[in-house]
Protein backbone atom coordinates (compact mmCIF):
# COMPACT_ATOMS: atom_id res chain seq x y z
CA UNK A 1 0.00 0.00 0.00
CA UNK A 2 1.37 3.63 -0.93
CA UNK A 3 1.11 6.13 1.35
CA UNK A 4 -1.75 8.89 1.15
CA UNK A 5 0.70 11.33 -0.28
CA UNK A 6 2.64 9.93 -2.63
CA UNK A 7 -1.19 7.95 -3.93
CA UNK A 8 -3.05 11.80 -4.02
CA UNK A 9 0.66 12.81 -5.94
CA UNK A 10 0.23 9.93 -8.37
CA UNK A 11 -3.19 10.31 -9.32
CA UNK A 12 -2.34 14.09 -9.97
CA UNK A 13 0.47 12.82 -12.01
CA UNK A 14 -1.86 11.07 -14.41
CA UNK A 15 -4.89 13.82 -14.19
CA UNK A 16 -2.33 15.98 -16.18
CA UNK A 17 -1.16 13.21 -18.32
CA UNK A 18 -4.44 13.57 -19.50
CA UNK A 19 -4.14 17.25 -20.13
CA UNK A 20 -2.28 16.54 -23.47
CA UNK A 21 -5.09 14.16 -25.06
CA UNK A 22 -6.99 16.35 -27.41
CA UNK A 23 -9.13 14.71 -29.72
CA UNK A 24 -8.87 16.43 -33.27
CA UNK A 25 -10.81 14.20 -35.65
CA UNK A 26 -14.55 13.92 -35.62
CA UNK A 27 -15.46 11.00 -37.71
CA UNK A 28 -19.02 10.05 -37.83
CA UNK A 29 -19.85 12.17 -34.67
CA UNK A 30 -16.99 10.10 -32.84
CA UNK A 31 -13.49 12.09 -31.80
CA UNK A 32 -10.02 10.63 -32.57
CA UNK A 33 -6.98 11.75 -32.68
CA UNK A 34 -5.06 12.03 -35.37
CA UNK A 35 -1.94 9.19 -34.35
CA UNK A 36 -4.71 6.58 -34.08
CA UNK A 37 -5.92 7.39 -37.87
CA UNK A 38 -1.85 7.38 -39.18
CA UNK A 39 -1.39 4.10 -37.71
CA UNK A 40 -4.74 2.64 -39.25
CA UNK A 41 -3.71 4.28 -42.60
CA UNK A 42 -0.39 2.80 -42.16
CA UNK A 43 -1.42 -0.21 -41.28
CA UNK A 44 -3.75 -0.36 -44.44
CA UNK A 45 -0.93 0.78 -47.03
CA UNK A 46 1.36 -1.48 -45.30
CA UNK A 47 -1.37 -4.85 -46.61
CA UNK A 48 -1.34 -3.22 -49.77
CA UNK A 49 2.46 -3.01 -50.08
CA UNK A 50 2.71 -6.31 -48.78
CA UNK A 51 0.32 -7.62 -51.55
CA UNK A 52 1.96 -5.82 -54.23
CA UNK A 53 5.00 -7.36 -53.35
CA UNK A 54 3.68 -10.85 -53.17
CA UNK A 55 1.99 -10.17 -56.61
CA UNK A 56 5.33 -8.89 -58.02
CA UNK A 57 7.06 -12.09 -56.66
CA UNK A 58 9.58 -10.17 -54.91
CA UNK A 59 8.17 -11.42 -51.56
CA UNK A 60 10.83 -13.81 -50.91
CA UNK A 61 13.32 -11.36 -52.08
CA UNK A 62 12.82 -9.06 -49.05
CA UNK A 63 14.14 -10.12 -46.36
CA UNK A 64 12.72 -11.37 -42.84
CA UNK A 65 9.13 -9.98 -42.70
CA UNK A 66 8.78 -8.98 -39.40
CA UNK A 67 11.60 -6.71 -39.77
CA UNK A 68 10.49 -5.19 -43.61
CA UNK A 69 7.27 -4.98 -42.51
CA UNK A 70 7.29 -3.11 -39.31
CA UNK A 71 9.07 -0.62 -41.17
CA UNK A 72 7.26 0.15 -43.88
CA UNK A 73 4.11 0.22 -41.26
CA UNK A 74 6.15 2.96 -39.18
CA UNK A 75 7.41 4.36 -42.83
CA UNK A 76 3.54 4.66 -43.95
CA UNK A 77 2.46 6.22 -40.36
CA UNK A 78 5.35 8.87 -40.07
CA UNK A 79 4.61 9.72 -43.59
CA UNK A 80 0.96 9.97 -43.18
CA UNK A 81 1.41 11.92 -40.18
CA UNK A 82 4.34 14.69 -41.89
CA UNK A 83 1.96 14.64 -45.13
CA UNK A 84 -1.56 14.96 -43.21
CA UNK A 85 -1.50 16.68 -39.88
CA UNK A 86 2.28 18.49 -39.79
CA UNK A 87 2.49 22.30 -39.87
Amino acid sequence: MMPRPLYFGFTILLALQLVACDPLLSIQGSFWPPWIVCMVVGVALTVVASQLFYWMKLDPYLGHPLLIYTSLWALFTFATWLLGYAE
